[in-house]
């Protein structure tokens, strides 16, 4: 069948219809004519796959990775940066306007200044592939292996210390190997390798130590199956324990399990901006907190202000970050941030929230019956952003949109958004 693509979808497909029904077509731009089949057909959608291309965008580009497609960790390789960021603002803006009936303005997209070579970490699954080991991504939906020899949106040192561990491995014939998991900050990498249970030699471990960039070193066995890629045992083997990153004013340390944001010249832009927005008031509470990077960046702002996170690594960074930052009027405790909030008896009067994917979910009735006179919601997710929007706009007025690029070359937008309690 022939057809042309009429607008981008949330995961970076292009979407046609068939019969007044949507069509989900991988790999498609917008206003492309194509030949493509459907194979998949429900009440509401159908999924189709482009047999040929007829007229193809202006916007279209040759993918830089040939495993792009088989990966499927950057659905948008094969459009323009400009096309991209055209495609963020759009779904940041239909999303707004679907869930949460908002049609006000959305300001221009911060773009990424890398869109290539912007990725501080990776985790990826190690296999042998004819005798070698090999690092690689499953491909999208499936517990398939593909092999990569070379991700074009991570930094240069984590590339380097990639191939370099791959080659040592083979070296010293190493076996049950799960996972190979690389942070680079100020051209420092740390490395974890994920295990079964064994002991690696020490002959080993001294010539990854001599890896170029390379300053810290743990392993973490692995025995369950359970989604998340560390198990319940993490080693120091070498070097430093903690990473440090230096965010313009701010000093922080990392753990092996503490989280921070992929990118790290757009994280410290985020969070200038959010520093940019915050009022000063006199309590503050950030949820979802991480290591305390933003809670810290805005540490001018308030006269006491509360972190909250449930991972424990992470708070203990975040005590530690404060301290090095001399923020003695900033503390961190971990909890269930829908929790604590709903029990604090302390009035507060700017929340800042950076939460998962999936959103505030029930943390919206807490907030409603909290009053807080400002909130800054940061999201990776425009859909559940939107969602929670609709119903915290019962109390509050959107102020600011501001959408971000932080992971070039994916769907993914990041978003800021500023609300006002309504008076009233």
């Amino acid at each position: 069948m022939k057809t042309t693509i009429k607008k981008w979808g949330i995961n970076g497909e292009g979407i046609a219809y068939y019969h007044r029904k949507p069509v989900f077509i991988p790999y498609a731009l917008p206003q492309e004519e194509i030949e493509y089949h459907i194979v998949k057909e429900t009440r509401k959608y159908c999924m189709g796959e482009m047999d040929r291309l007829i007229v193809p965008s202006s916007r279209r580009r040759y993918p830089l990775c040939a495993k792009w497609q088989t990966c499927g960790g950057c659905a948008l390789m094969h459009a323009q940066y400009k096309e991209q960021c055209k495609m963020k603002s759009q779904m940041v803006k239909e999303a707004l306007r679907k869930y949460a009936n908002y049609q006000g303005p959305i300001l221009p997209i911060i773009k990424n200044p890398d869109p290539l070579g912007y990725r501080n970490m990776c985790k990826l699954p190690l296999q042998k592939v004819h005798g070698h080991w090999q690092s690689g991504m499953y491909a999208a939906h499936t517990h398939d292996f593909v092999a990569i020899d070379r991700c074009v949106v991570h930094e240069k040192e984590i590339e380097l210390v990639r191939k370099k561990a791959l080659e040592i491995f083979d070296q010293f014939h190493l076996e049950n190997l799960l996972s190979l998991v690389l942070k680079s900050f100020d051209q420092k990498v740390q490395m974890i390798l994920v295990t079964k249970n064994v002991t690696l030699p020490e002959t080993c471990i001294a010539a990854l130590s001599m890896i170029d960039s390379v300053v810290s070193i743990w392993q973490s066995i692995k025995t369950d199956d359970r989604i998340d890629i560390f198990g319940d045992t993490m080693i120091h083997l070498s070097g430093k324990e903690r990473m440090e990153i230096t965010l313009g004013p701010i000093h922080c340390q990392l753990l092996p399990r503490s989280f921070f944001q992929l990118n790290t010249k757009q994280a410290l832009r985020l969070y200038q901006l959010v520093q940019e927005w915050t009022p000063n008031c006199h309590t503050l509470m950030e949820a979802f907190c991480g290591i305390g990077a933003m809670s810290l960046f805005v540490a001018n702002k308030a006269k006491t202000i509360y972190g909250i996170e449930y991972n424990q690594d992470a708070i203990e960074n975040a005590k530690i970050n404060a301290q090095w930052n001399h923020c003695t009027h900033v503390s961190f405790i971990c909890g269930d941030a829908n929790e604590k909030l709903m029990t604090t008896n302390e009035p507060i009067d700017c929340l800042i929230v950076d939460p998962p994917r999936k959103g505030l979910e029930d943390m919206t009735s807490t907030i409603l019956q909290k009053h807080i006179p400002t909130i800054l919601y940061v999201s990776c997710n425009p859909s559940t952003l939107a969602k929670d929007l609709a119903i915290l706009t019962k109390q509050y007025t959107i102020q600011n949109v501001q959408p971000l690029d932080m992971f070039s070359q994916t769907p993914l937008v990041e978003t800021v958004v500023y609300l006002e309690r309504k008076t009233k």
